[in-house]
């Protein structure tokens, strides 16, 4: 299943973009079998790795992210 396009709604992504707290609003512009790369608002491209993790538990939790479900 392809991930691109999708848009991220979680601020942090679990630390996998280092330790930026302004992702909500990127969008994944591409994907491997264990890495995507988003780009932020502000059109900076972001690497994430994601080898030996679940990667589509994980961008499936970041692009259905709802804050008020998680308080």
């Amino acid at each position: 299943m392809s991930n691109i396009g999708k848009e991220i709604k979680d601020f942090f992504c679990n630390g996998f973009a280092g330790r930026r707290y302004d992702l909500t609003g990127s969008i994944i512009e591409a994907e491997g079998h264990d890495w995507i790369v988003i780009r932020t608002d502000e059109g900076e491209p972001i690497f994430m790795n994601l080898k030996g993790w679940d990667k589509e538990k994980y961008v499936n939790d970041w692009t259905t992210f709802n804050y008020d479900e998680e308080i």
